[in-house]
């Protein structure tokens, strides 16, 4: 069973709230490139979920509409369909996946159990479109990270 709240609402308080979400997305490499601001923004787009052992979060071969950070607890990747997956690995707090369903949203290319009870932080592909419409300078900072991720995998490749 999966329970959510919101994450990433600020209350109305002067006092400076901790965005431990703009922690975690800052981690992620699509995200590297932005700005404290621009993560900020971007960590507004999140909600908390939560699943119990055993949960299917994202199932190989469907659309993907989401991008999860681990938050708390383990999981599982299954390559595959689950009666003969293979090329299984574990995901723990701070890993992340389905950061391609994002830009894509094609199909999923492997499965994902939660193996403990697990709290993610989850972004849904459409309302990210949108602020990725609305703010072209996060737009192009995610472009610019991509592009010296992409040359730096090429000139690695070329040595």
């Amino acid at each position: 069973m999966a329970t959510r709240s919101s994450a990433g609402q600020t209350g109305r308080s002067a006092a400076p709230t901790r965005h431990p979400e703009i922690d975690l997305l800052s981690r992620v490499p699509l995200f590297s490139g932005l700005s404290r601001s621009q993560l900020r923004t971007v960590a507004n787009l999140t909600e908390e979920v939560s699943y119990t052992p055993g949960r299917m979060i994202v199932r190989a071969g469907s659309p993907g509409v989401a991008f999860y950070v681990i938050v708390e607890g383990q999981a599982k990747v299954l390559r595959g369909t689950i009666a003969s997956a293979r090329g299984t690995w574990r995901l723990g707090p701070g890993d992340f996946f389905g950061e391609l369903a994002l830009l894509d949203g094609r199909p999923r290319s492997a499965s994902v159990v939660a193996e403990s009870p697990l709290r993610t932080i989850r972004i849904e592909r459409a309302p990210f479109r949108r602020l990725l419409k609305e703010q072209p300078a996060i737009t192009l900072a995610l472009l610019e990270g991509m592009a010296t991720r992409m040359r730096g995998a090429i000139q690695g490749l070329t040595l």
